[in-house]
C-alpha cells in the first residue's frame, strides 16, 4: 500500500493565514463568513495558477487576481495598494505555518508501519520548497517524495502529474491511495491513472455532480486516521 498526500489544505490548515491577512485588511469592510471568503480563494487561485500556466497572466499578477475576485463576490473593490497589503501580511503568516498534531500522528503512523508515503502538490518550486521547509516534512519525507508541479512539468488534475509519481517511485496504481482536499484536482486527477482517493473534505464542500466519486471521505484527521488504519488491516 502507497499513500501520496497533497499539501496545501491537507497537510496543513491553507485557511489560517489567509484569516489572518484578512482580519487585517478586509476584517473591517465585511462581515462575510471568512471560510466562505477562503473556499472562493481557493477556487480562484486555482484559476489564476492555470492563466498563468496559459501564459494569460504573469506570475505577479496570480495574487492580486485571486484577492480581487475573491471580494468582489462580496461587492469589496480591492485596489492595487489593498491587493498588496493583503499578500504582505498572508506571506508574513504563512511562514508560520505548522502540520497539526492529527496530521502528524497519521504522518508518524505511517513511518511508524513502514507504509512508503510520498506528497504532491501544485505550484512553484521556490513558493511550495519554503512552505516544505516551514512545515518540516523532511521528518516524514524524503527529498525523492516530495513532487512540486513545476518541477514535473505537469499539474493537478492533469493525469501525468499522478503518472510522473507513479514511474519516478514505481508502484503500482492499484496498491496507491491518494489523499486530498479537491474533489476537482485531487479526487479527479487521482482517479484519471487507476489511484484509489480518499477525499479528506474537511472544509465540508458539496460534491460536484457526475460519475467520479471518491473511494472514501472523510471530514477530520481523526477519521483520516481511522480509515487508514483500517486499509492497512
Amino acid at each position: 500500500m502507497n499513500l501520496i498526500f497533497d499539501v496545501d489544505d491537507t497537510l496543513y490548515n491553507l485557511m489560517e493565514p489567509f484569516e489572518k491577512a484578512h482580519q487585517e485588511v478586509f476584517a473591517d469592510q465585511t462581515d462575510a463568513d471568512c471560510e466562505q471568503l477562503f473556499k472562493a480563494s481557493r477556487i480562484y487561485s486555482d484559476e489564476a495558477f492555470y492563466m498563468h500556466e496559459k501564459g494569460l497572466i504573469s506570475r505577479e499578477e496570480e495574487f492580486p487576481y485571486r484577492i480581487a475576485k475573491t471580494y468582489a463576490d462580496v461587492d469589496i473593490q480591492v485596489s492595487k495598494e489593498e491587493a498588496a497589503k493583503f499578500e504582505e501580511w498572508y506571506r508574513y503568516y504563512q511562514k508560520h505555518i505548522h502540520v497539526p498534531e492529527g496530521i502528524q500522528e497519521i504522518l508518524d503512523y505511517c513511518k511508524e508501519k513502514k507504509i512508503p508515503i510520498a506528497a504532491l502538490t501544485n505550484g512553484k518550486r521556490d513558493n511550495q520548497g519554503k512552505k516544505i521547509k516551514t512545515l518540516g516534512l523532511s521528518r516524514w519525507f524524503d527529498k525523492e517524495q516530495i513532487f512540486i508541479s513545476e518541477g514535473i512539468g505537469y499539474t493537478k488534475p492533469d493525469k501525468r502529474a499522478f503518472l510522473a509519481v507513479q514511474e519516478s517511485l514505481q508502484i503500482d496504481p492499484n496498491e496507491t491511495w491518494f489523499i486530498g482536499d479537491t474533489f476537482e484536482v485531487d479526487v479527479v486527477g487521482a482517479k484519471s491513472v487507476g489511484w484509489h482517493v480518499i477525499w479528506f473534505n474537511h472544509r465540508h464542500r458539496q460534491m460536484p455532480e457526475g460519475e467520479i466519486q471518491a473511494d472514501l471521505e472523510v471530514d477530520s484527521a481523526t477519521e483520516l486516521k481511522k480509515a487508514i488504519k483500517q486499509l492497512i488491516g
